[in-house]
């Protein structure tokens, strides 16, 4: 299992980034009883078959991990939703991308805790060598948008140390504005 849910949206997020998408938008939105996240690119998708096998946690295509003959992310967003009274499900077009949701119970005592969104959100955001990665949070109706193109541009690239900290700086105010204004 994976700790708290930036570390499965962020292990979504790799996926689509080693489906080669250039536009992945992560949107997540959080109330008092529900928590739902979506990520949506248009890497190289997934056939049916490839879907289903997606599924089994002892199954890799052996393409992205050559030495790795198991895949646990999608198994383990599917197993985290069920188990805290939600959903998860995949729509994939191969060639067209792939678009992953989960929703679950906020208040469920098997829901993992949601994170340290900066930091989580910052590593997502350096991960896309090029093109577009969008992150929409909202939390209780307010909500803000990062923009990968606008923040590499405004901090002048996102490789350095510097342009990071100021980068999960940036994060973690718009994280407490949401939060009060919620």
């Amino acid at each position: 299992m994976h700790a708290t849910l930036c570390d499965l949206m962020a292990d979504i997020v790799q996926n689509a980034v080693e489906a080669n998408a250039t536009e992945i938008e992560l949107t997540i939105r959080e109330e008092k009883e529900r928590i739902e996240f979506e990520v949506r690119d248009n890497g190289k998708g997934m056939n049916s078959e490839t879907q289903a096998k997606a599924m089994d946690p002892f199954y890799s295509d052996g393409q992205k991990h050559a030495h790795r003959r198991v895949g646990l992310g999608l198994p383990f967003l599917f197993q985290t939703a069920e188990a805290a009274g939600g959903k998860a499900s995949i729509e994939s077009e191969e060639g067209a991308g792939t678009v992953i949701r989960f929703c679950a119970n906020a208040q469920h005592v098997d829901l993992p805790p949601f994170g340290e969104f900066s930091s989580a959100a910052a590593m997502m955001l350096t991960l896309l060598p090029a093109g577009e990665l969008r992150i929409i949070k909202t939390l209780n109706g307010q909500s803000y948008t990062l923009r990968r193109s606008e923040l590499d541009e405004a901090l002048g690239g996102l490789e350095s140390v510097e342009s990071l900290i100021m980068l999960k700086t940036f994060i973690a105010s718009q994280e407490e504005d949401l939060r009060k204004a919620g």
